[in-house]
C-alpha cells in the first residue's frame, strides 16, 4: 500500500484509493442512459466513493448493492440520470445513511417503480429454515441480476466448513477478491455467496473442494427480502478511559504498547476511516476494523466500575 495522503476532504486515503474516485467518477458519466455498476467494494470503498459522490453532488444516483439488504461487500452501482424522475421521499444523501436498509430499501422501489426490478417482498419466518432454492441456470430478472448472483455452495454432508474454509477454496481458483461479495453461512455443510453474475459459470465449473471435502457450487434464489444474520464473539473488559488504544488493547488482546503501534501503522479504522490518533475517543455504535485481527462493534462503554474504570461490552464479526 502506498503512503496515506489527505483528499479534498481532509479524510487521509491511499494514491490506490485516489484511482478508485477517478474510477467512480468514470463509471458515472458513463451511466448517463443505462445502470453500471463497479466491482465489489469493501465498506472503506464504499465510504470513500459516497463521500466523493456527496462533495460532487451525484450521491443520489449511487446504489450500493451486494445482492440482499444488509451485505457488507456491494457493488456500487451508477444509476442513469433520467430514473431519478421517479424519485420521491428519497432519504438524505449523507454519511449517516449509506450503510443504512432504508436506503437500499428506497432505491429497490425507485427501481421497482422505473420499472428496472421486481419488487421484492419481505419474507416472513425464518429464511434459514430451508435451504434457497436451486436453479438450472443463471437467471437474469432484473437490472441488479445483471450485476451479482447468489449461489448455493454444498458440501458433502460429512465435515463441517467455515468461512475460512469457502473464502480459501473460491480464492485458490485464481480470482480476484473484488468477483466476490459477501459470503454467508447457511449450516455447517452449506454457504450462500454473492458473485459477479459474469464470474458465475466459471466458480460452478472450477470449485470442487473446500478445506478436505469435495463441494460444488450451483445457482439458486434466495428468500424474498433475504437479510444476512450476523454472528458475534462477545467480548467484556474494563479501560481506564475510553481512548482508542485502550479499547483496542481490549478488542485484540494485546499490550497497550502494541495497540498504539497497530494505530500509528494505520491498520486500525473507525465506522470505515483510518485513524491516527492513539487517544481518539470511542464511542457506543462504533465499528472498529484491525487489519489481522478482525472488526468489532462497540455497545457500552463508560459505565463505572468500583474502582473508576469503565465497563466495555463489543462484538467481534464472525
Amino acid at each position: 500500500m502506498t503512503e496515506n495522503s489527505p483528499s479534498p476532504g481532509g479524510v487521509r486515503i491511499t494514491e490506490e484509493e485516489r484511482l478508485l474516485i477517478a474510477r467512480g467518477a468514470e463509471l458515472s458519466a458513463r451511466a448517463e442512459h443505462s445502470a453500471v455498476a463497479s466491482s465489489f467494494l469493501s465498506p472503506r470503498q464504499q465510504r470513500i466513493l459516497f463521500d466523493s459522490a456527496l462533495r460532487e453532488k451525484r450521491a443520489d444516483q449511487l446504489f450500493f448493492w451486494g445482492g440482499c439488504l444488509g451485505a457488507s461487500r456491494r457493488m456500487a452501482v451508477y444509476l442513469p440520470t433520467w430514473i431519478l424522475s421517479f424519485a420521491e421521499d428519497a432519504p438524505p444523501a449523507s454519511p449517516a445513511q449509506l450503510f443504512t436498509q432504508d436506503r437500499e430499501s428506497y432505491f429497490l422501489h425507485l427501481l421497482t417503480v422505473a420499472g428496472m426490478e421486481e419488487s421484492i417482498e419481505h419474507c416472513c419466518g425464518d429464511p434459514y429454515e430451508f435451504l434457497p432454492e436451486k436453479l438450472e441456470e443463471i437467471q437474469e430478472e432484473g437490472l441488479l441480476s445483471a450485476f451479482v448472483h447468489p449461489l448455493l455452495l454444498k458440501g458433502s454432508g460429512f465435515r463441517a466448513l467455515s468461512h475460512r474454509d469457502w473464502l480459501g477454496s473460491l480464492m485458490s481458483l485464481g480470482i480476484k477478491r473484488e468477483i466476490l461479495g459477501d459470503i454467508v453461512i447457511w449450516d455447517d455443510f452449506h454457504a450462500v455467496v454473492f458473485c459477479q453474475t459474469r464470474g458465475a459459470s466459471y466458480l460452478i465449473s472450477e470449485l470442487k473442494k473446500a478445506g478436505r471435502d469435495a463441494v460444488h457450487a450451483v445457482p439458486c434464489r434466495l428468500p424474498a427480502g433475504f437479510v444476512p444474520r450476523q454472528q458475534y464473539t462477545s467480548i467484556h473488559g474494563t479501560v481506564a478511559s475510553p481512548r482508542a488504544d485502550g479499547v483496542i488493547r481490549i478488542l485484540c488482546n494485546v499490550s497497550r504498547e502494541d495497540a498504539a503501534n497497530l494505530i500509528q501503522r494505520g491498520m486500525v479504522e473507525i465506522n470505515y476511516d483510518l485513524i491516527e490518533e492513539t487517544d481518539r475517543r470511542m464511542e457506543p455504535g462504533d465499528i472498529i476494523s484491525v487489519r489481522g485481527y478482525g472488526k468489532f462493534r462497540i455497545d457500552e462503554i463508560g459505565r463505572p466500575t468500583t474502582r473508576g474504570r469503565l465497563h466495555l461490552t463489543a462484538q467481534k464479526y464472525q
